[in-house]
């Protein structure tokens, strides 16, 4: 066809610009130039992809993403050459994707410009020339009285001065657009840690300074409601086996200390037993009362409560004053349906 070396022509003067955009310090001669190389690779594939199917009478935009889906295996080598960099993802992902856009709108803009022009093409033939039409069917005449002629040989079929200066402004502005982006590349590349072994050509970098990190994290404390039953149980056996009620609500002023001394032993030896039924303890920390000890870092707050001037970050290192209890196990026992677990110890009548 006819417009196939036009499309040729656009293809070959507006799409290959692979070389010379991006020139970031930190990386090795043979990384820019697989990078180069690769973006080379893919705007030549772009250039074949339009003049082999940039005729086909398709939707432009759908003719661009099949061409730009053909195309993408192109910028595989330039990722592997930014990851053999330590490049991050979202650097070397913006840089593939300004290669994506620039690409995208100029196929759109050629396909868009190929297809109106096989339209205008299209138009010119089904209509002849004014030049084959006689006097009776153009009335119209030149002050001499001869027929006008319009030769369609003067339409231009370049593109006009308005499209080259619109077409100089995209590219100025993609070049604003790959200088900003190289500057932001460098800026945080010059901001990455230096590696263990660095590379003959990479500039050494200054590490970054670490935020103190915070020694307690405030979390959400969730309240749950307990049931009065089993605490009403305990006092119960408590109540049976020592008496406990009776000792703490009896008025102990007018005693004397040997006789509460004697009381509060049976107290103590009926809560004792009642303790040791109920309970399985055990010491929260293994270690003797008095020794040092170091807490590292992380440890359980709930378990441990540390006392005196606590200044800093974990480890800490102090004297161990009580091992703390804890409960492993509770057997508490049944209590048989309708039974009030309210009365601690009913009371006793004798008759």
């Amino acid at each position: 066809m006819a417009s196939a070396a036009l499309v040729a022509a656009l293809a070959a003067s507006s799409l290959v610009r692979a070389e010379g955009e991006w020139q970031p310090s930190t990386l090795s001669e043979a990384t820019l130039a697989k990078v180069h190389e690769a973006a080379k690779a893919y705007q030549d594939c772009l250039n074949g992809e339009f003049v082999a199917h940039g005729d086909e009478g398709v939707d432009s935009r759908l003719q661009a993403d099949r061409i730009l889906h053909t195309c993408e295996s192109r910028l595989a080598p330039m990722k592997a050459a930014f990851d053999a960099e330590n490049v991050p993802d979202s650097i070397s992902e913006r840089y593939m994707r300004s290669h994506r856009t620039r690409g995208a709108r100029e196929l759109v803009r050629l396909l868009m410009s190929a297809q109106a022009m096989r339209a205008a093409a299209g138009a010119s033939e089904s209509n002849p020339p004014a030049a084959a039409e006689t006097p009776s069917q153009n009335p119209q005449k030149n002050p001499e009285g001869k027929s006008m002629e319009i030769d369609l040989n003067l339409i231009p079929a370049k593109l006009d001065a308005v499209h080259v200066g619109l077409a100089a402004v995209v590219v100025a502005l993609l070049l604003v657009q790959v200088i900003l982006l190289s500057v932001a590349v460098i800026a945080l590349l010059r901001r990455r840690p230096e590696p263990a072994a660095a590379a003959p050509a990479a500039v050494p970098v200054a590490e970054p300074a670490k935020l103190p990190e915070p020694v307690v994290k405030k979390e959400t404390v969730v309240l749950k409601e307990s049931t009065p039953d089993a605490a009403l149980q305990l006092l119960a056996l408590l109540q049976k086996e020592a008496r406990f009620v009776d000792f703490v609500q009896e008025n102990v002023a007018q005693y004397s200390d040997a006789e509460i001394g004697a009381a509060a032993r049976v107290v103590h030896e009926g809560c004792r037993k009642v303790i040791g039924q109920v309970f399985e303890l055990a010491p929260v920390r293994t270690e003797t009362e008095g020794s040092r000890l170091t807490l590292p870092k992380g440890f359980d707050a709930a378990s441990v409560r540390l006392a005196g001037n606590v200044v800093g970050e974990p480890p800490f290192t102090g004297t161990l004053v009580h091992r703390g209890w804890k409960v492993e196990n509770i057997r508490l026992p049944k209590v048989a349906e309708g039974h009030d677990t309210r009365i601690i110890a009913p009371a006793e009548v004798e008759l």
